[in-house]
């Protein structure tokens, strides 16, 4: 086996077709990263000539200097292969040290445990707890398994894998959702995929659902760098939007439609006594009253709002997967559905261009209802589909000098920082110190 430096386009060959391939394991991402002004290196093994695994590297250095080399979602390789394993590790840590680093990071796109969609633990059908000792036995010290929020490891996926057609896809949904679904595209909910020109309006309802709902999301430049150094199929910047007086107008015609048959039904009930058109006026009714209460709804949503953008999401398409990385709703127009349209329309733009996968990405509150993101695990259930846990992520010192000094360090400052958390405020100590004198 031999360990090399890859080109772009051999990288992308091996990623793009292997299972455990993901949009962080990317050309397109490696391409920003560098824009960004990040060292990053795309490395492979090979044996008897083939390519068999590979990987991007990300260095990191903080303002002591503390280096790292980061193999995010990586490395791609089959890790039943004993052999490979512990060569590719071997050789990333000497990699690493010839590139100062003090420690390695790895974080495999596998799974821990195959789970169902109620988070519930099948072994049969997949068990991978036993590389976490293989890992352990070659130096890497697991990092636990709580909700990691800058490497996700919860996850919520959809397979899309033998679904013919967007009814089946739609059937496979519980009937909240296909609700709401058409209740969307009824009410003219439509998708734009932003650029460079349009990010603003992106941005905007991007960072109003961020603080409105209490999600960390990246700065203007971050998205406007995406656009200008990836390509428009791996970063769609979608948005769901609504041109309100064409809404209202829409729903007003609906209405007089309805009324005026509610009209008709009641004149001829009255006048020949008919139980089917009877039958009819409740459901008719049920209409003009929902109709009646949308535009209630709409009230403060005068016509000079014009086009209104109802909820933003970055997706990122890589390998066979759909990704939905991060966004959300704005709460003033939540009533228009606008994130059960952008992942309806991406679930259908993953299905007709054959992307196996519909990643929901990070998802917690998975084990009950009294726990915080519970909310947004049930929303996502709806669309079908299964927990996934990764193994987790894992690190290794490279240069085990710097690496103890440097953990000995952070313990030493984390306890400082606990022992000043119990000590009294100042003021505190200064009026007891004025009491006994």
């Amino acid at each position: 086996m031999e360990f090399v430096i890859l080109s772009d386009a051999d990288f992308e060959t091996f990623a793009k077709g292997h299972p455990q391939g993901s949009f962080i394991q990317s050309v397109d991402l490696a391409r920003f990263q560098r824009a960004r002004g990040q060292e990053v290196e795309l490395f492979g093994v090979t044996r008897g000539g083939s390519l068999i695994a590979a990987g991007k590297l990300v260095y990191t250095a903080n303002r002591f200097g503390y280096k790292v080399c980061d193999c995010a979602k990586g490395p791609l390789l089959d890790y039943n292969d004993a052999e490979a394993v512990r060569f590719v590790v071997e050789q990333l840590k000497k990699h690493a040290a010839s590139k100062k680093a003090a420690e390695l990071g790895i974080s495999p796109n596998v799974k821990y445990i195959a789970r169902d969609e109620d988070g519930a633990e099948h072994p049969e059908v997949e068990d991978n707890r036993p590389l976490l000792k293989v890992l352990a036995g070659l130096g890497f010290k697991h990092q636990g398994f709580e909700m990691n929020f800058a490497n996700i490891n919860w996850m919520f996926v959809k397979k899309l894998d033998g679904i013919v057609d967007s009814e089946e896809l739609i059937m496979g949904m519980n009937y909240r959702t296909r609700k709401a679904i058409r209740k969307a595209e009824k009410n003219g909910v439509y998708l734009e995929q932003a650029t460079l020109e349009t990010l603003d309006d992106f941005y905007n309802a991007l960072s109003t659902a961020g603080d409105e709902k209490g999600f960390t999301y990246r700065e203007r430049d971050y998205y406007e760098q995406l656009l200008r150094n990836t390509s428009d199929e791996f970063t769609k910047l979608m948005m769901a939007k609504i041109n309100i007086p064409e809404y209202r107008a829409s729903i007003t015609e609906r209405l007089d439609a309805e009324a005026k048959t509610l009209a008709d039904l009641k004149r001829d009930v009255e006048e020949t006594g008919s139980k089917k058109k009877a039958n009819r006026i409740k459901v008719v009714q049920d209409l003009v009253d929902s109709y009646e209460r949308s535009l209630k709804d709409i009230e403060r949503f005068p016509d000079s709002v014009g086009v209104a953008t109802v909820a933003a999401i970055h997706f990122a398409c890589s390998g066979d997967e759909i990704v939905c990385v991060i966004g959300g709703t704005v709460q003033d127009y939540i009533y228009f559905n606008g994130a059960t349209s952008l992942y309806w329309g991406m679930m259908l733009h993953a299905l007709n261009n054959g992307y196996s996968r519909y990643n929901f990405y990070g998802t917690f509150g998975i084990q009950g209802q009294d726990e915080t993101g519970h909310g947004g695990y049930e929303f996502k259930k709806g669309f079908g589909g299964e927990v996934v846990q990764l193994v987790g992520d894992f690190v290794a010192p490279v240069n085990v000098p710097v690496f103890t000094a440097y953990q000995a360090v952070r313990k030493l400052a984390a306890a400082a920082k606990t022992v000043l958390a119990k000590l009294p405020e100042p003021g505190i100590l200064l009026s007891k110190f004025r009491g006994k004198n």
